[in-house]
């Protein structure tokens, strides 16, 4: 990943990392383009309406609503841990199990997984690379721990939509309590939609 222009790290206080607004990746930046109608609409169907994270919606939804056998991820196979249909599906669409992406407890130092992530404070200089900063949710897995803050993001309007280098629509968000950063996300327009694609086997969200 490119280099980024240091910022000044505020102290990590109880797992918690503050910035200032002026700070914040999404701060004075425009978005570069628009979402048509039937991304706009699939987006906010998947990931807010029927978010399938903790209590975040009364209309929640599960794997199972859409279509699968079972909720799990991984399943015990001859004492061996092993990913299940969706597992590998969820895989299909972009395997977050790589150096990119940081999933962290609440004494993990965020300051570290930002700088280690190039997502430090301030207007981010690589628009190209899929990556993200998660803290930690009480979710099951690292894809819903993912979707519970593209949820937040989504639902409270603190994204922007960006081109990349070669003109790829990027994603960018910014998840945060107050003044505290929760998540940071760079990820393509295209891998959130396949996700979508994957995980809706009765394809529903068509039917919203």
């Amino acid at each position: 990943m490119k280099s980024e222009t240091s910022s000044k790290l505020k102290p990590k206080s109880n797992g918690k990392y503050k910035y200032l607004k002026e700070k914040s990746i999404l701060y004075n930046e425009k978005d570069e383009y628009s979402l048509t109608k039937e991304e706009f609409c699939r987006l906010y169907a998947f990931y807010v309406t029927y978010s399938m994270c903790g209590s975040q919606s009364m209309k929640k939804r599960t794997f199972i609503d859409y279509g699968w056998d079972s909720n799990n991820v991984y399943e015990l196979v001859n004492h061996h841990r092993v990913k299940t249909k969706l597992g590998n599906a969820l895989c299909s669409a972009y395997v977050l199990n790589n150096d990119n992406f940081c999933f962290i407890s609440t004494e993990d130092d965020l300051s570290e997984c930002f700088r280690k992530c190039n997502l430090l404070d301030g207007r981010l200089v690589d628009y190209d690379t899929e990556r993200a900063v998660i803290k930690s949710t009480q979710e099951s897995n690292k894809y819903m721990k993912l979707f519970y803050r593209v949820r937040d993001g989504f639902a409270h309007g603190k994204f922007i939509l960006k081109y990349s280098s070669n003109h790829e629509k990027m994603i960018i968000i910014q998840d945060d309590d107050s003044s505290n950063v929760t998540a940071r996300i760079v990820l393509k327009l295209s891998t959130l939609l396949k996700f979508i694609e994957v995980i809706d086997l009765a394809q529903i969200i068509d039917l919203d």
